[in-house]
């Protein structure tokens, strides 16, 4: 724009000295020819008298004079009223006629006349002016007028001089005055920022014609401030979501470049050190064969393709969906990936427990059902009734036992009961199941060993009851004979600590991982004559959970021995 301001006003100037010289020229010719007029008409006035052309001598006398008198030539001519010149001092002799010469007839006629022309002879322009001396004779003088093409040539250096020194000044004059023109631009620029705050307190000059301007640019600064704050806004909002989600985000545009993945994205499909920076391509982040394929099919199909990957400790559900505009173009991909370990395994675990309830439920079912049968037909007679009847109320009792294990474990995982918390003291509890299952460890010549401090913790006291009869129920059944089973009770750290161990057959390692889930027995064979239904350690890992404990569990084969650690002020799940 410096440059624009700067051409334009030496353009300008440059245009208005050529306009005034040219001006100057035709008004200083103007005055030259007038007053060269002027004075050849003062001339021949002051010498028009008749007595001082009347002779040779006279003559010569008056021309000699007035040429004297001045610096420039004069041409004398006298011609008689026929037109023939009588005396002309530049030409002895002219044969020409004059009579028809304008200034000529003027003289003869009104006393006096003048022509301006280009004189042929001279090959210049002549200025004439003639005076009547008597009715036979008229006296012309002329003189040279420069034309006015020669007076600007003449002028010529004079006026290139003067230009130049007008160009050398407008083009001084420009360069400051497009400074100072720009000078509040070029500050309004720098500090546009400042100015257009509303409390700014920059003190700037603006030009009045400037001040619409100012007010337009700070209103749609505010407009896009507001759409920059409201997409700030929303990019962070979105980002917040994505960075915080447990499902993998990725988004593709149609090249199947990534515009955006978040932490789980990178994690779920593997590449965890992966980083976003410029434009990087799905192949950068995964060669799955499969990944690609559903990627492929989803953006060519324009349809929402899901997915099931699994890797070799976890199991992702990959949703696919294309992004499309209105007139349906696709425009990229949305990839959401879920990771369904838990819920594969629930549905695993859902499918074996269905089975094992299945099996454990007819098992008994088909043994009561034969023996009824065998009665009913007559097969089974006399004191054998007895005996096959006790075999089909054993069945029955194991099966009820099964359905109330079942029952329990439901209602402590679904939390279904009213769970009634008050203080309990394991102790306690502890002394009543040992004297429950004393007998029981009588038949199994087992030794019963009890070693409680007085513990007390927030608690369902049928749980823990349940809990540990579980336990000290299992350390019976699978001992040795004339083994042992001890149990110790105490606090530490905070912690409520029930230990019991066993000096029985022991757990395989293969079997220690499996031992809590439903229906498993390390020993089926053994399992099946003690009575046990499978759920009894499934039930005690549900209690341990619910208040917050762990379990460890050591065993070889010289026994096994189990430790479950409770908060003493547990919070319920």
């Amino acid at each position: 724009m410096r440059r624009r301001i700067f051409l334009t006003i030496l353009l300008i100037s440059v245009i208005t000295s050529s306009v005034a010289s040219i001006l100057t020229t035709y008004v200083y010719y103007n005055f030259y020819v007038k007053d060269s007029k002027q004075e050849l008409k003062t001339i021949v006035t002051l010498a028009a008298e008749p007595r001082k052309w009347d002779s040779t001598a006279s003559i010569n006398s008056s021309v000699n004079s007035i040429l004297k008198s001045v610096d420039y030539s004069i041409r004398f001519t006298i011609i008689n009223e026929d037109g023939s010149v009588v005396y002309d001092n530049w030409k002895d002799e002219i044969n020409e006629n004059h009579r028809d010469r304008p200034e000529v007839q003027g003289a003869f006629e009104e006393g006096y006349g003048e022509d301006l022309r280009h004189s042929n002879t001279l090959s210049s322009d002549m200025y004439y002016y003639a005076v009547k001396l008597n009715d036979d004779e008229v006296l012309r003088l002329s003189r040279e007028i420069s034309s006015i093409n020669s007076v600007f040539a003449g002028l010529m250096p004079m006026l290139l001089m003067l230009f130049i020194i007008v160009l050398v000044i407008v083009y001084i004059a420009a360069s400051i005055t497009a400074k100072k023109i720009l000078k509040p631009i070029n500050e309004m620029t720098k500090s546009l920022d400042d100015m257009l705050e509303e409390e700014s307190k920059v003190n700037m000059k603006i030009y009045e014609e400037f001040e619409p301007l100012s007010n337009t640019i700070k209103d749609q600064k505010n407009k896009i401030n507001e759409y920059i704050n409201e997409i700030k806004y929303e990019r962070d909002n979105i980002s917040f979501i994505t960075s915080n989600m447990k499902e993998g985000f990725i988004l593709l545009n149609h090249n199947k470049d990534i515009l955006s993945i978040n932490k789980s994205g990178k994690i779920m499909i593997g590449n965890e050190n992966f980083e976003l920076k410029g434009n990087r391509n799905i192949f950068e982040l995964t060669r799955s064969p499969e990944i690609i394929e559903k990627i492929n099919d989803s953006i060519k199909e324009n349809k929402h393709l899901i997915h099931d990957v699994e890797t070799s400790d976890k199991c992702y559900r990959y949703y696919f969906s294309p992004v499309v505009e209105q007139n349906k173009i696709i425009k990229g991909l949305l990839i959401l990936i879920e990771d369904i370990t838990i819920q594969k395994k629930s549905e695993i675990m859902r499918s074996e427990f269905t089975a094992n309830v299945s099996h454990e439920l007819k098992t008994p079912l088909t043994t009561m059902i034969g023996f009824a049968e065998m009665i009913k037909e007559g097969l089974i007679t006399g004191d054998d009734i007895e005996k096959y009847s006790a075999l089909i109320h054993k069945e029955g009792m194991r099966l009820i036992s099964l359905i109330e294990d079942l029952m329990r474990l439901s209602k402590i995982q679904e939390h279904t009961q009213n769970v009634e918390e008050k203080l309990i003291n394991i102790k306690d509890i502890s002394e009543d199941v040992v004297n429950l299952l004393k007998l029981k460890a009588e038949d199994y010549n087992v030794k019963l060993i009890l070693n409680a401090d007085n513990v007390v913790m927030k608690a369902n006291n049928n749980y823990i009851n349940e809990l540990l009869y579980n336990l000290i129920d299992n350390g019976i059944k699978y001992n040795k004979d004339g083994g042992s089973v001890n149990i110790k009770i105490y606090e530490k750290d905070g912690l409520a600590n029930i230990v019991i161990s066993d000096t029985g057959v022991g757990i395989s390692p293969k079997h220690i991982d499996r031992i809590f889930e439903r229906f498993y027995r390390v020993d089926k064979s053994r399992s099946k004559e003690t009575g046990g239904t499978g759920l009894g350690l499934s039930i005690v890992k549900h209690i341990a959970e619910l208040y917050d404990g762990t379990i460890d569990i050591k065993s070889s084969s010289s026994g096994t021995r189990i430790m479950i650690k409770f908060p003493v002020k547990p919070t319920l799940k």
